[in-house]
Formats: structure tokens, sequence, C-alpha cells
């Protein structure tokens, strides 16, 4: 007897993901073509195939293949049977050859059913389910002999884990073959959203689905097996750590689907080579001890064993994450493990592959190994960000190490400045001098100089200007001609000493010197930092083409060296991203925060912040409340468990500030200025200028407006006196919003023409934007003045172009931000969305004012002090306003106020 179940469509299982990407592919392939989905287990294949079954108009034969169909009776039977029953009894002749006593012949049964298909009215395709199955060369040869012969208008779909023995190369030759592999097969990063959005109780946040995503590389159970898992927030951290460690669950899955079927010697190889992160057939011949190792690997890999080929010669391979990890399991011996290693980092030596060479020793924990790679490549792995071995490496030989070697206590001490724990670096290189100084003098003769370097760098991280340009000389003056890595770093400090005290021309012109030196000497990461360095210092002169060559200059010279994975690329990535959002380009700043993130993510998700404040600013530009609270949160969470440079700290405050203002948030901000130290004497560099606008901002919001404008005007003086282009611009139109609240109008008006002039000779404009909807009023008043104090043409033109773009800028809180002045009144008289009763009844002057400070929240003891007139005639313009307005209550006058301004403010 034949089982139903083996020649039926399967059924999908519910809630199934809809993969249109995917299923569009397979329905504009052809009838003549083979479909071919091969990829490991998990990845989908019969659900994709069978989804897209249900969806045909002409028939489809299914047959689910298993071991017992490598009888060639058994399988012609089956194969025939789907047919039959697909096609509405199509092939009666057929099935009469097969009576159960007989043996057939695969090829006779294969053309007596093609036969009888050639006058079917319709298409067919044919799925052979499971093909990976088939080990016997007869059915191999009758697939081969069906493909060869079906007539036009039948097609056939395999899926297998492994790519099936069947001479493929004339069909592909021919266009005759579609083939969707693993690659195809895994979740995208939207899939895998799309799923979690579908299954999940709570909405996961972006960056947790791209973590998930990055850890199982799209494979689908390991999506599944998080959302079966995780029911709330807090179990999110943990599942991930559970599935980069390897998840109970899916290790079950993998040994009964794939582990269970393996060879022992093949299960040998692949559980010795799972601790490398890719394999060549030297090195599985060197772990396993067995040989062919090349011919293994290739075997694994087209069995579909999560083996993935990393070159088209197919000579390098790598695990799927979550199998190597269920590999890693197999090892139980922690003696064999520690001898893996330790051939595993002798054999990367000799490829030439030092860092994977320390990656191992350092997992055998073999002190000898780990001494004399770090002693030989310490620098190198430095230069190429490879901070976590490193630190890991060093942390594990120990203090009295670092003390004893100069160059390891050099190391460390990098390290710690890098991560912002100036404290530790200060420490580690006091340590060492002591130490030198008196059980090595000469050594420390030899690295005084490069001592001094790093203390300069420290310094100027710090913010102590000054003490790090003293020991950048130092450095300079001590170091020999030879040691001019140390030079450099020290040439670099001066150059970013320059900078923060406002000599801007001297500080562009030590390093346009440091880059012609790096270049010279082929220091690709170093020269990468001197562009980077000129590109902020154009950025702060107001020269952002000129920045923006600058930055596209240091991304080609890293691209061009194939060292797009370094630290120093994360940093070209976030100056791409604040040009691209100072010129509201908010998609791209996003895709340039993103690509920064990959490559910071590795080393840690406290080097993410400036990529979460920038997706924040995004966040607010596009006026998108949750997206901004989700990015809040975490730069919140960072800025509270880690200490960071002061540049770091003050754009986080700034879009901070914005959300808070946004959202009315007076608790948090006075909360801020409380604890917040003091603006410095003298803000002569752009990050100081922004921590001083984060105090403006906050006094504006707790209306001290006084202390404000005091502030303000420092902070201008300063930065006309040093250059600083960028910043005039941003605190005159602070200065401007400033002076319109406080009511004086040609302080405001003459403020933002100095702000228009700025931008004339720029292309700053996101900028601008940032005081929010009080912009428009502003520019407007200014469009109006007449004389002397009317805007140029070309001022006039930007004025305009900025009143757009406010007006196109969603408010975070959706509420409406600009006011009742006079400006918007005539504005709002003379528009046709003004009601017929306004304009039989006009408002007074002294009445729109009153119906400004009602829409702004104020109770009527409050309008009457700051009118300074008694509360019972603030009533009586109440009244008479309530009768103009025809309207009962102080809610529907805020209403009408709030349709009013929304005419003006929303305008496209």
């Amino acid at each position: 007897m034949l089982l139903a179940s083996k020649y039926s469509l399967p059924d999908c299982p519910e809630h199934t993901l809809q993969r249109p990407r995917l299923l569009s592919l397979l329905t504009q392939s052809q009838s003549d073509q083979l479909l071919l989905v091969t990829a490991p287990a998990g990845y989908g294949k019969t659900t994709l195939v069978a989804s897209w079954a249900v969806e045909q108009d002409n028939p489809v034969a299914w047959f689910s293949l298993d071991s017992g169909d490598n009888e060639p009776g058994q399988f012609c039977r089956y194969l025939v049977e789907s047919v039959h029953r697909a096609t509405g009894n199509g092939v009666p002749e057929t099935r009469k050859i097969l009576a159960p006593q007989q043996v057939p012949d695969p090829a006779l049964v294969i053309s007596q059913m093609l036969a009888e298909l050639r006058h079917l009215p319709s298409e067919l395709r044919i799925v052979l389910d499971d093909y990976h199955q088939i080990d016997n060369s007869e059915i191999h040869d009758a697939t081969r002999f069906l493909l060869r012969h079906a007539p036009a208008g039948i097609g056939v779909v395999i899926t297998s884990r492994s790519q099936p023995p069947l001479g493929l190369g004339a069909l592909r030759l021919q266009g005759r073959l579609l083939e969707l592999g693993a690659d195809d097969l895994a979740l995208s990063l939207e899939e895998t959203a799309g799923l979690l959005a579908q299954r999940l109780p709570f909405n996961l946040g972006s960056d947790r689905v791209a973590q998930l995503h990055q850890l199982s590389e799209g494979w689908p159970p390991a999506v599944q097996m998080f959302a079966l898992s995780v029911r709330n927030q807090e179990e999110v951290d943990r599942y991930l750590g559970e599935l980069e460690q390897g998840h109970g669950h899916i290790l079950d899955y993998l040994a009964e689907e794939v582990l269970e079927r393996l060879d022992p010697p093949l299960r040998q190889l692949l559980a010795r080579t799972s601790i490398l992160t890719r394999v060549n057939g030297l090195l599985a011949e060197r772990l396993s001890g067995q040989s062919g190792g090349q011919q293994q690997l290739e075997q694994a890999a087209s069995r579909g064993l999560f083996l993935q080929a990393l070159d088209s010669s197919r000579q390098w391979f790598r695990f799927h994450p979550v199998f190597a990890r269920f590999l890693q399991r197999q090892l139980t011996e922690g003696d064999e493990v520690t001898r893996l290693h330790q051939i595993a980092s002798d054999s990367w030596q000799e490829l030439g592959q030092p860092l994977e060479a320390l990656r191992h020793a350092l997992a055998a924990e073999d002190r000898t190994r780990v001494h004399r790679l770090i002693a030989e490549q310490g620098e190198q792995f430095l230069r190429e960000g490879q901070f976590r071995v490193l630190n890991d490496s060093l942390n594990w030989l120990g203090e009295d190490e670092l003390k004893r070697h100069a160059p390891f206590a050099l190391l460390a001490a990098r390290l710690a400045r890098d991560s912002f724990d100036y404290e530790r670096c200060n420490k580690l290189l006091a340590a060492a001098e002591s130490a030198l100084q008196r059980q090595d003098p000469k050594q420390w003769q030899a690295f005084e100089g490069a001592f001094a370097a790093m203390r300069a760098q420290v310094s100027v991280a710090r913010g102590q200007i000054l003490k790090a340009k003293e020991y950048a000389q130092e450095a300079l003056e001590l170091l020999p001609p030879e040691q001019d890595s140390e030079r450099i770093a020290a040439q670099l400090v001066i150059g970013e000493t320059s900078f923060c005290l406002g000599e801007l021309d001297q500080a562009m012109h030590h390093m346009e010197a440091v880059e012609k030196a790096t270049l010279a000497r082929q220091d690709i990461p170093n020269a990468a930092w001197a562009l980077c360095q000129q590109t902020e210092i154009a950025f702060a002169k107001g020269l952002l083409k000129k920045a923006a060559a600058l930055q596209a200059r240091a991304q080609r010279l890293v691209e061009e060296h194939h060292l797009v994975g370094l630290p120093i690329s994360e940093f070209i990535h976030r100056l791409k991203g604040q040009l691209q959002w100072e010129a509201c380009d908010l998609d791209g700043a996003a895709e340039s925060a993103r690509r920064g993130m990959q490559i910071n993510r590795k080393v840690g998700e406290r080097w993410l912040l400036p990529e979460y404040t920038l997706l924040l600013k995004v966040a607010l530009a596009r006026g998108d409340k949750d997206e901004s609270l989700e990015w809040l949160e975490r730069v919140e969470h960072l800025l509270a468990g880690e200490q960071y440079h002061r540049d770091w700290v003050a754009n986080a405050d700034a879009a901070r500030m914005r959300v808070w203002q946004a959202l009315e948030n007076t608790d948090a901000i006075a909360s801020w200025q409380e604890q917040a130290e003091p603006v410095a004497d003298r803000p002569s560099n752009h990050f100081e200028q922004c921590y001083g606008r984060n105090h403006v901002r906050a006094l504006i919001s707790l209306h001290r407006w006084s202390d404000a404008n005091r502030l303000l005007g420092r902070l201008q003086q300063v930065a006309e006196e040093c250059g600083l282009v960028t910043d005039q611009l941003r605190n005159r139109v602070l200065a401007a919003h400033l002076a319109w609240l406080r009511e004086r109008r040609d302080q405001a008006l003459e403020h933002i023409r100095g702000a228009l002039t700025i931008m004339l000779e720029s292309d700053l404009t996101a900028s601008v934007l940032q005081i929010g909807k009080p912009l428009i009023v502003i520019l407007k008043a200014a469009l109006e003045e007449e004389g002397e104090a009317a805007l140029s043409e070309a001022q006039a033109e930007k004025a305009e172009q900025l009143i757009k773009l406010a007006q196109q800028q969603p408010e975070l809180g959706g509420g409406i931000r600009i006011e009742l002045d006079e400006t918007i009144v005539r504005e709002i008289l003379a528009s046709d969305a003004l009601p017929d009763f306004l304009r039989h009844s006009p408002l007074t002057p002294r009445e729109w004012q009153v119906l400004n400070a009602i829409h702004s929240g104020l109770s009527n003891e409050r309008i009457a002090r700051h009118f300074k007139v008694a509360p019972s005639t603030i009533k009586t313009h109440i009244r008479s306003l309530y009768q103009k307005l025809d309207v009962k209550d102080r809610q529907q006058a805020i209403a009408l106020a709030e349709q009013l301004l929304r005419s003006v403010q929303d305008k496209p």
C-alpha cells in the first residue's frame, strides 16, 4: 500500500512567514526549467515550495522522499502515483505496468509516463522533495532521464540538503536551471523583523533584531526558537547570550537532524575543525589527523552540512556560526581541545595569519606562544583594530609582565586610552616607568619618548590641552627619527591641540603634514585619521563641500587598501553621516550610522554611542516619537554606564535635550542642568561650543533667559575669535530664538540675518532647523522687514527655502510649536482657511494675544500677571474672545487656535 502523505501536497504550517521575494522567483520560472532548492536543514525548503505550489493554477505532483525510496520499484510507484493523482488520473497506462510483484525498468516507466503526459492540456510541475535521501545510482539515472526527456510544459522541482549528482551542467548552460541556495533562503533582516513582529507579544527594537539576525545569519530555526522562547523584554539578552553559546533546543535539533547521519571520520573532522573561523584542506588534515582534507570538506559542503565555500575555487570554507558552536560541544576532553588550539596556532602562523595564531594560543592558554606573538605583531594588531583579542591577551599575561616589557605596557595603555579609561592608562604608564627605571634603565631610556607621546594622547583626550602640547613637544625631542610611528602620534596631538585651542589654520597645516608623512611610509590608518581630522576642521569652518571631499578621500583610501573593517572606517562613516544629516539626507545619515555600527559592534556596544546619537537625531527630524524614545533609552543607558570623551557626550546631550524640549520634560532638563559641569571659560572648539549650547537650551527651557543670553554671548564671541563658522551659525539661530522669546524683535531679526549670511557662504542647513517651528515665525517676520533692515534677494530666497523645510518637519509631540504673533496673525487673516465668523468679527490685537496665551496653557491668573492687568480685565477679554470665536469654553478655543496655526505651520 502507498502512503497518501508521500504523494500529497503538505499543509503549510499556521502563521507561515510569507516570502514574496522568493515566491516571485519561483512564479516567474519557466515550465521547462529545473527548479533546484538546496540548503542545510531548517532553511524552509519544503515550506517555500509548498507555499508556491498551493497557489499554482496548473497541477503540481508532489513526492516526499525518504530513505526507503532508494528501491527503484518503490520510487517509480510513488512518482507515478503522485503524477496520476495530480493530473486527474492522467497516466492510467503507466500505472498498469507497475504491478507490485514486478521489478520495473525505471527508464521504461518514465518513458511511458511522459508519453501519456504529452497530451496533458495544462502545464505540470513534479516536485521531488528531500532528494538528499536518495543515494541509489539507478534512481539518479532515472531522474536524469526524466530531466532530459520531459516534454515542453513538464517541469521538475527538486529540494535537497545537498547538491544532487545529476550532471546539471548542460541545463545550467542552456538557461534551464534556476537555483536557490542557503544564501537565498536565509531570512533577510526585513523578514526576520517581520517574523518577530508576527510572533512576539512585544515590540523588539531594530537594534536587537539586527543582533539576532547577525548571530543566526538568517537561519530560520534560530529565529523561530527566539520567538517561541522569549516572552518579554527582560528575556531578550538572556536568549541572545544562549544563542551565542549554543542554545539547548537548537543543539538537540542539530544532533537529530545532522550529526546522527554522519560517518564517524567525517564527524570527527568537522568537530575538530569547528574551532577555526575558516578552514582549508591543510588545516583540516592538521587538526583531524586524516588525509584527504580538501575532498572531505568539499563532500561536507555538497551534503549541506552548514559549510560554505568562501572562494570560487572552493579552497576555503566556513561553518555557519550556530553549527560551529554545536560541533564544538562535541569536543569533551580538555587536553584534546588544548592540543587542537596549539596545532591551529602553529598552522596559522605558517600560513602568515598571526591574528588567528594569537586567538588559538590564547584559547590554549599557552603563555610562550602568546608572549611571542604579541612581541612580534602587537603593533600591527593595534593598527588593524584587533582590540578585543589584544586586550584579552595582555590581561591574561598579567600586570607584572606589562611592567617588565615597555612595548606591552604601551600597548595596554593605548587600549585603555581608546576605551576612555584614562585612569588605568596613566596607572599602567606610571607602574611601568617606576619598574623600568629601577630594574632596566636602558629599556626605559629607549622608550621614554614613546611614553611621553602616549601621555600626550591621553591628555588631549581628557581635555588637558596645554599639558598635551607639552608632552607632545617633549616626545618629539626625545624620540629618534627611526621611531616614526611615535613621532607621528606626537605630531597628531600637536594638530589636535591646535584644533582644540581654536587655531584652525594651524591645525589644518599640521594635519596635512601628518597625512603626507603617513602616506610616505604607507601608514594608511594614520593617514586616514589625519584626513578625518581635516574633515572636522573644514566642517567647523563651515566649508561643507571641502569637508565632504576630504571625507570621500579618506573613504577611498581605506577601501583601496582593504581596511574597511578597521575602527578608522567607523569614524569615516560617522563623519559622512554627520554631513548627510546636515544636508537633511536622513536616509543617507541613517545608513551611514548603521554601517558604522556594523564595524564597532564587534568591539562592544559601548562604542556605538555616536551612532545611537545620530539615529536619535534622524528619528527626531522625522518626528518619529516611538523611535526617538527607543534611541534615547539606548543613549541614556550607555551614558549611565560608561565614560566618554566630551565630544561624544556633548552631541548625545544635544539630542537628549531636543527630545526633552519637544516633550516638555522640564524635570529631565532641570536635573541635567543641576548635575552638568560648568561651561569652559573659553569654549574654543566645536564640542565645548556644543556643550555650552546645551546649557543655553536648558536655561531657556527653565525660563532663565538672562543667564542663557549671557552664556550665548560668550559662546558667540569665542566662536568668532576662533573662526568656528558652523558654531557661529548655530549660536546665531539660538540667539534669534531667545531674543524672540524675550520679545526683543529687532535683536532676533539681526541674529537671523547674520545666520542667513553665513548660510549663503556654506551649505549648512539642518543646524538652522534645530529650533523647530519658531524658525517659521522669525523668518516670516524677517521677510516683512523693509529699508535697511530688509533681507537681500539671496537672503530672502534662502529664508523661503528654510520656511518650507521647517513646515515639512514634523513635531515630535504632535503639537503646535509656534505662536500667534502679529506676523502670523496677518498671514492667518489673509488665508483662505480663515473662518467666516472671524472675518465678520475680527479680533483686536490684545484678543489675539490672549488667545495665544490660552493656547499656550496659561491660567487666567498667569495671563493677567503677564499683561500686568487685573484678572477681571482678562476675563472680560476672554468673554469677548469666545463670543467672536463662536466657542463655548477654553478647550474649543485651544482647538480653533491649533487649527489656525497648523494652516501656517504645516503648509507644504
